[in-house]
């Protein structure tokens, strides 16, 4: 990639997360000058003073990779920069872009593995397999599901949590399933698309954002998510930086993953404990999640990522991080508990987002919900997510 007089310069995708708004500040307080990009239109970074310019990009899912590889070139071209960092499930769609000959004018400076170790631990089944194999004392009992005979066998169907390899937010998953609920889910597990039946554990959950790179972990935050959509079971909308103990605990997985998966830049997994205290790993997102905005502009987060430089600061235990609104809203009771020693996420020095460019970033997700009669969390991504590679067969690779 070209050089830029002004310095250092980053482009950073799925501007429409609250962690790719919190990477733009880092960087920004970093010395680098921020360029975002996003396929909607009103992301959420879009109206941050971080931001020095924005570029709209064609959506990930409806492009061809050869298509999006050049529209990114154009992009990296007119702002010279020097690293992309993809913050949502547009990695995969920017990895496999990577990998065509237009890739190459950017491909050495993206900030992500290369799809084939993506769609690896993206694969909720393949994960697990690895995870089995390398890391047996984190391993969850689990059952690859491609035919409806797979789903209908399964031995103490109430002992399973069924969810499909390739989903995200939880929008799918059914815990602790009944014969009807079994029966009703039959044609929609086929070769193509493959669902994993994985063990109920009743225990605590903790999920831990990282940062990996040449088989080492530079930086890392565990956390619960305490208030979440749905009842429980869908997005966090409210965290807790977990404890040290915690920390001690799941660091064997992520030493391993490190170690032993082709994996750089943000990589995050979520595990729950099992009868026996024990954690066990659910899945893992190659990319940014919300631990990272525990991290502040002095915590080395950039440095990490761009330069290996590991770092060991983490949250204090218990400190609680979310948006009141959303915390009262989803939390009632619970949310009002939280209020007074939540940490706003949108709250940074100078760059303080009112609620009108907040609207209207919610407002368009409402558009896109409303238009293709889904929820607003699966509108967050119905233009980015990425479920498979046969699934993206229907692109064609111009």
């Amino acid at each position: 990639m070209s050089g830029n007089a002004s310095g250092k310069v980053v482009l950073i995708t799925g501007a429409r997360a609250p962690v790719a708004l919190h990477w733009c500040r880092l960087f920004a307080a970093a010395g680098w000058r921020v360029i975002a990009a996003d396929s909607l239109r009103a992301p959420l970074a879009r109206f941050s003073t971080a931001v020095a310019a924005f570029e709209p990009l064609p959506s990930p899912r409806e492009t061809a990779p050869g298509a999006l590889a050049t529209a990114l070139a154009k992009i990296a071209e007119r702002h010279g920069v020097q690293a992309i960092l993809p913050t949502c499930e547009e990695i995969f769609h920017i990895a496999r872009a990577a990998e065509t000959s237009a890739g190459a004018a950017w491909r050495e400076g993206l900030q992500a593995p290369r799809l084939k170790p993506l769609v690896k631990v993206h694969d909720k089944a393949d994960f697990a397999q690895w995870v089995s194999q390398h890391a047996p004392a984190f391993a969850t009992p689990f059952h690859r599901l491609s035919t409806t005979d797979d789903l209908m066998v399964l031995e103490g169907g109430a002992d399973w949590v069924l969810k499909p390899c390739f989903s995200r937010f939880a929008t799918d998953v059914v815990v602790r399933p009944t014969a009807a609920q079994r029966a009703a889910l039959a044609s929609r597990v086929s070769p193509r698309t493959p669902w994993l039946a994985q063990a109920y554990l009743p225990g605590e959950e903790v999920c831990v954002s990282t940062l990996m790179g040449a088989g080492r972990v530079f930086a890392s935050q565990a956390y619960h998510p305490r208030i979440r959509l749905r009842g429980g079971v869908g997005a966090g909308v409210v965290f807790e930086a977990a404890s040290e103990a915690v920390h001690r605990a799941v660091q064997p997985l992520l030493d391993a993953m490190a170690a032993g998966l082709d994996l750089r830049g943000a990589v995050s997994v979520d595990l729950r404990r099992d009868a026996h205290g024990q954690f066990r790993a659910l899945e893992c997102n190659p990319r940014s999640t919300s631990g990272l905005h525990f991290f502040g502009r002095d915590d080395g987060l950039v440095s990490g990522l761009m330069e290996g430089v590991p770092t060991t600061v983490r949250a204090v235990p218990g400190t609680v991080m979310g948006e009141a609104m959303a915390a009262v809203m989803v939390g009632g009771v619970r949310g009002l508990a939280v209020l007074p020693r939540l940490q706003p996420l949108s709250r940074w020095p100078g760059d303080s987002l009112g609620l009108v460019p907040q609207a209207r970033a919610f407002a368009e997700l409402l558009r896109i919900a409303w238009r293709s009669g889904c929820s607003v969390e699966e509108a967050s991504t119905l233009d980015i997510r990425f479920d498979g590679l046969d699934d993206q067969d229907s692109v064609s690779a111009s």
